[in-house]
């Protein structure tokens, strides 16, 4: 399988909509949420392939059914994200549409009924509460969270070491909306990163701002040593990298920037060559 880190909203169950709260409320009731190596195994299991044969869709996640979440407790809050496998798959097909020429889409799916659900899928306006990235971690990732949030892990069971970041939706959309202001001010032709910047912060903003908020290298850390892992710093560098910005420190600011994006570009080709 291609190796995917990702970026995941957990949000309370009291800020859900009353039909879907009184459906997580049930779901949580009967402990069925799911952990981080159920995660792997249901993602695993729900490839776009079983949608477009029609042996998966909205409603049949395979033995999940549609109510799959990973559930997380924080004080006396109960916190979910939903899997919404459907919607990320017919998200990853109408990405993958804008690579290729028209027409060349029907050599991968001739299915067109297929292809029209996940059409509509990705356009219903339903917004997923995961979001996937093969092969690296994208760099605007990082800006949601500060350094200190960092979380890595090596458990003795030899499952092998994780990294990730988690923080709150309104302290990630404050950090987004300070880097935004920043590289306009500052960084001439940065159309690209404000965009990439822009596009989380309207991610986030369809959550409830005390949502929290996890980035997950997931299977991605495979492709780091664990002394790579355990030494990566790339968020840090990114802020070190915007502060320079702030200082007007532009030369610094390109060095911080490109240790962090040195670190990420050859294993980033990987998904072209693949």
């Amino acid at each position: 399988m291609v190796p995917v880190a990702q970026l995941r909203v957990f949000t309370p169950l009291e800020a859900f909509p009353p039909r879907e709260r009184e459906r997580w409320a049930a779901y949580v009731e009967a402990g069925r949420g799911l952990n981080r190596h159920e995660l792997a195994d249901a993602e695993a299991g729900a490839t776009a392939a079983r949608l477009l044969k029609g042996r998966a869709g909205p409603g049949r996640d395979g033995p999940l059914g549609e109510d799959a979440a990973l559930v997380r407790r924080a004080g006396d809050r109960t916190l979910l994200c939903p899997l919404q496998l459907d919607l990320r798959a017919a998200m990853a097909m109408a990405s993958f549409r804008r690579t290729v020429p028209v027409g060349l889409i029907d050599a991968f799916v001739p299915d067109q009924r297929a292809l029209a659900r996940l059409e509509d899928l990705s356009t219903s306006g339903r917004v997923p509460h995961i979001l996937d990235e093969p092969w690296a971690v994208p760099l605007h990732w990082f800006v949601c969270f500060a350094p200190e949030e960092r979380r890595y892990v090596d458990p003795p069971e030899g499952a092998g070491p994780r990294l990730g970041y988690l923080t709150t939706c309104d302290q990630a959309a404050d950090r987004l909306e300070r880097a935004i202001e920043l590289v306009e001010a500052t960084v001439e032709d940065g159309e690209d990163v404000l965009a990439a910047l822009a596009g989380v912060a309207a991610w986030l903003d369809a959550f409830d701002p005390a949502s929290l908020l996890e980035l997950d290298y997931g299977a991605v850390a495979r492709l780091l040593s664990r002394e790579e892992l355990q030494a990566d710093r790339t968020c840090a560098e990114l802020w070190q990298a915007l502060d320079a910005l702030g200082a007007g420190d532009l030369l610094g600011a390109a060095a911080y920037y490109g240790v962090a994006r040195s670190r990420w570009t050859h294993r980033r080709a990987k998904q072209h060559a693949s």
